[in-house]
């Protein structure tokens, strides 16, 4: 997360090639109202062609499968969380310690994302942009689901040239890599579910707003809510819920759907106004509703938050956010696996009924 007003930025962004195509019709049903069951469970997470063939009468008498949301939750391990965390810090180590934006270590940190994703099943769509004269690009790729809206799940994986970025922002990247792989051999959603990876949020957001820039009407219409995960595991972690007074209407609701999902589970949460400062302030501006999780950053923790968290009090979430010290053993994973089982709880309670 960058710590600069992302109101009235004037850097260059050029957008070089947008692989993202308009298609689908504006949603016809409320934001985050209950949506219907697949009739047939889409193999693949980028979904394919329903079949021609006539079902046979067997088939027409077989329920559904549905996704579940203790099925994704119990899916998503800390320790898969990890591992993709000890590779994002060894990709640093060999490029010059960190992962920023224009890079070989940002380069190679995209490659081993879109790896993994592909290994996952997924179609990997590249959004190539440039900000100035260094080089990005976005990572999107989706679990198709049996209706038209999409809800988006989304991280930036870019980190600043002082340091690996490991917290800032390999814990949102991990996390959404594991919940989009569990995803993949789970049950179609009701909405799709479209995972970013952002490109070029340290200094913007840009790759984000590149997105959003891109999106031709009908595609912006699809999308019912863009949730963002910047920096999940500070080792002096408060578990903020996005709660802004300036995001689009809609908006309260996921905010309610996460702080339900921690109620649910027994752990306090706390409010948070970040005033559009990550990758979900385009969508904010573009009138799409955003919500997300923040472990807190380099502002001191108070007598009450420690109280109600734990952890010491006049110290910051993260002392090491933007330095060189973020590594993976500033990464604390307990307060990380509860972020990661709230947002997959959250996934499932967005993209399918209830169950």
């Amino acid at each position: 997360m960058h710590p600069s007003p992302r109101r009235g930025r004037t850097s260059a962004i050029v957008l070089i090639t947008v692989a993202v195509a308009a298609c689908g019709a504006p949603p016809s049903t409320p934001p985050f109202a209950p949506t219907t069951e697949p009739t047939a469970w889409v193999e693949g997470p980028a979904g394919a062609p329903p079949s021609t063939a006539a079902p046979s009468p067997t088939a027409s008498l077989l329920p559904s499968p549905k996704l579940a949301r203790r099925d994704l939750r119990d899916a998503v391990e800390a320790i898969d969380i990890r591992g993709h965390l000890e590779e994002l810090q060894r990709i640093a180590d060999a490029h010059d310690g960190n992962r920023a934006t224009g890079t070989s270590g940002f380069d190679a940190s995209v490659e081993f994302v879109a790896d993994q994703l592909s290994a996952a099943g997924y179609k990997v769509i590249r959004q190539d942009f440039a900000v100035g004269e260094l080089s990005s690009v976005n990572l999107l790729a989706e679990r198709a689901g049996a209706d038209s809206e999409v809800v988006m799940f989304g991280a930036h994986l870019d980190s600043v040239a002082a340091g690996p970025g490991i917290n800032d922002n390999g814990s949102g990247v991990a996390t959404l890599l594991v919940i989009a792989e569990r995803l993949a051999e789970l049950p179609a959603p009701g909405r799709t579910v479209r995972f970013a990876f952002w490109g070029a949020e340290e200094g913007g957001p840009h790759g984000s707003q590149v997105y959003v820039d891109a999106l031709e009407a009908a595609e912006r219409g699809r999308i019912v809510g863009s949730l963002n995960f910047d920096m999940l595991g500070s080792p002096n972690a408060i578990r903020f819920v996005y709660d802004e007074s300036g995001a689009a209407p809609g908006s309260a609701a996921l905010t309610e759907l996460f702080t339900t999902a921690f109620e649910d589970a027994g752990l306090a949460w706390e409010p948070i106004d970040l005033e559009g400062d990550s990758d979900h302030g385009p969508f904010t501006d573009a009138g799409i509703p955003t919500g997300g999780l923040f472990s807190g950053g380099i502002e001191p923790k108070t007598d009450s938050q420690a109280t109600t968290f734990g952890g010491n009090a006049g110290e910051p979430a993260d002392a090491c956010s933007h330095r060189a010290c973020d590594r993976i053993d500033n990464v604390n994973l307990g307060a990380l696996e509860q972020m990661a089982d709230a947002i997959a709880h959250v996934l499932v309670m967005i993209a399918t009924d209830p169950t």
